[in-house]
C-alpha cells in the first residue's frame, strides 16, 4: 500500500506542484484510500468494484477499483486499478499485490 501512497503523491505534486501537493497529497490521500477501504468492506461478492473521488477544485479525478479476495488469514482487500486525472496509473500486474 505504501507503493501506491507513493504514486498518488507524486501525482498529485505533478498537478499542485511540490509544496502546495505535499500539504493535499497528506490529506486527501489517508482519506480516499480510507473511504474506498470501507467500499471494499461493504461490497458483498468478490467482484470488482470502482469508486470516483474528485478535489473540490476538480484538479484531481481518480477512479479506484479493487475486489475482496480470499487470503490465508481471511478476506484481504485489494486494489486492481487506479486511474488518476483519466490516465492509468498502474493496473494489478504492474506492482506487487496492493492490499489496503
Amino acid at each position: 500500500m505504501e507503493e501506491l501512497r507513493r504514486i498518488l503523491l507524486h501525482e498529485i505534486i505533478g498537478v499542485y506542484g511540490p509544496k502546495y501537493g505535499q500539504g493535499i497529497g497528506t490529506v486527501i490521500i489517508p482519506a480516499f484510500l480510507g473511504d474506498f477501504k470501507t467500499v471494499l468492506e461493504k461490497s458483498n461478492s468478490a467482484d470488482e468494484v470502482s469508486e470516483e473521488y474528485m478535489t473540490e477544485d476538480k484538479k484531481v479525478h481518480l477512479i479506484l477499483s479493487g475486489r475482496r479476495v480470499m487470503g490465508a488469514k481471511g478476506m484481504n482487500l485489494e486494489v486492481t486499478g487506479c486511474n488518476f486525472n483519466d490516465r492509468e496509473i498502474f493496473y494489478n500486474n504492474d506492482l506487487e499485490r496492493v492490499l489496503l
